[in-house]
């Protein structure tokens, strides 16, 4: 799979909006279930755009990551975009959680 940084924008940013708000959801699974094939291709746009970022090293995977964080106005959104990439990336080249 080709990506590039945009892609990785928005597929972090479709996890962010759809993920259900922690304080009114019952059921997380039932919820999301919807997305569900959306959400696995958000994480192989994610996990595909480390592995391109990988041989480039760490800096560069950190620099890419915070580039969308630091544009984040809601906090929320850049934890469950940062919890993403730590999960997706973890592994990738010198990526750990």
């Amino acid at each position: 799979m080709t990506t590039d940084f945009e892609d990785f924008k928005r597929a972090l940013e479709y996890l962010a909006l759809i993920e259900p708000d922690p304080d009114t959801c019952e059921d997380y699974d039932l919820a999301v279930a919807p997305y569900i094939e959306r959400i696995e291709e958000a994480h192989a746009v994610i996990r595909a755009y480390g592995q391109y970022l990988a041989p480039s090293g760490l800096g560069l995977m950190q620099f890419q990551l915070y580039e969308v964080l630091f544009a984040q106005t809601d906090a929320g959104a850049a934890s469950i975009m940062k919890t993403a990439v730590n999960t997706l990336w973890d592994g990738v080249g010198e990526w750990n959680k």
